[in-house]
């Protein structure tokens, strides 16, 4: 890490001699991330935290104008902090270079295409465990906590203003030798209309999660964002169609939640697939907005072979037939299941929007494109890696 000394607009960050040609330094700048670079005697500075998943670009690969993430491969020009190559689709935030002498100057601000994120400290208030599963709900104070620093910089928004679908990285301090680092991003599952920000997730055994199992209620938090594009469309007129695999389902309720506050006059129908039944996330808040949401229609799709040999084997016996209460479909999501719920007119003007683990984000993409004949326009798609 360098250290920094400010002088009126520009910042120096580090000595000529500090970094050489080829090489890259992380400096912080009013809390913020920096990746200052050399190329060929020519300095450029960018963001440091990947837009991605938030790994440290600093500890990437540089060759020519390209820093190459260590955690996924995301590339970006360190000349504009554009993307160059996928899995990141966000920018990085660009700040303008000079130097005087042996100094590295960065001028504070930075400039960027993208609106840049903000830093937040939020309060954890409450964990919620789904029960059967391995997901826990973590919900924060919508109220920023941090005000500003010593430098007397003004204070950061007082509260995290987001839009439906956007994510959000937590840095929640105490991570150690984890491969991917301190910080993950998360989907907020909250709506912009709750008062709480909330995500939910897998608790895995990464050290990063277990991290995340033993927070306490009061803990502080740092927030970044928030960031990403996968969000309702305005035009009301055209049907959303969400399909949603397993802890996928995440942004598809806070756009549900907030659809049904606001009243949006759209229509949405997701179509979600889990293992079982213990691991339909939401699925009471879900049949509560449906009573009230007219637009609203949920399908339901269990993929557990165990339990549609239950239901065949159930519903051939008059007798146990009553104690079948499941009224959702059974297997994958796929061509014939959709056609019995979308008529021609929602299939050829409804967005569809993917979220789920990569296999089923692959599966899905293959059966609008190929089978159903959807163009990638009407398409968006976000993937849930797990860590």
């Amino acid at each position: 890490m360098v250290f920094v000394l400010r002088s009126e607009d520009f910042v120096k960050v580090a000595d000529t001699k500090d970094i050489q040609p080829s090489q890259m330094k992380e400096a912080q700048i009013d809390g913020k991330n920096i990746c200052v670079v050399n190329v060929e005697g020519k300095y450029y500075a960018i963001g440091s935290i990947c837009t991605h998943e938030g790994g440290p670009l600093a500890d990437g690969m540089l060759e020519g104008y390209e820093v190459e993430c260590p955690w996924h491969g995301s590339k970006f020009d360190v000349r504009t902090g554009e993307v160059t190559n996928p899995p990141a689709n966000e920018p990085e935030p660009a700040y303008e270079v000079k130097v005087d002498g042996n100094n590295i100057l960065i001028k504070r601000g930075g400039e960027s295409k993208s609106k840049s994120s903000s830093q937040f400290e939020l309060t954890l208030l409450e964990k919620d465990k789904v029960e059967g599963t391995d997901v826990t709900s973590f919900k924060f104070s919508k109220q920023n906590d941090h005000q500003g620093g010593e430098d007397k910089q003004p204070p950061t928004p007082p509260l995290l203003d987001y839009i439906a679908g956007q994510f959000a990285f937590f840095d929640i301090g105490g991570v150690y030798n984890d491969p991917k680092g301190p910080i993950r991003h998360f989907t907020i599952s909250s709506s912009p209309t709750e008062n709480f920000i909330m995500f939910s997730t897998r608790i895995r055994d990464t050290l990063y999660k277990k991290r995340l199992s033993t927070l306490e209620e009061g803990a502080k938090v740092k927030v970044r964002g928030p960031e990403g594009q996968f969000v309702l469309h305005q035009d009301y007129s055209k049907p959303a169609v969400f399909l949603s695999g397993g802890i996928g389902v995440t942004p598809f309720r806070t756009m549900i939640k907030y659809a049904t506050d606001k009243q949006l006059p759209v229509k949405i129908v997701m179509f979600d697939s889990n293992r079982n039944r213990n691991n339909i996330l939401f699925k009471k808040e879900f049949d509560d907005w449906s009573k009230i949401n007219k637009n609203l229609k949920i399908i339901y799709t269990i993929s557990d072979d165990e339990e549609e040999d239950r239901h065949k084997q159930s519903s051939s016996s008059a007798s146990s037939t009553a104690n079948n209460d499941w009224r959702g479909e059974y297997g994958r999501i796929d061509k014939a299941m959709i056609l019995k719920y979308l008529d021609t007119n929602e299939l050829n003007n409804s967005i569809f929007y993917i979220c789920g683990p990569p296999s089923m984000l692959k599966a899905m993409q293959a059966l609008l494109q190929d089978d159903l004949e959807i163009s990638k326009e009407r398409i968006k798609v976000e993937e849930f890696t797990g860590y």
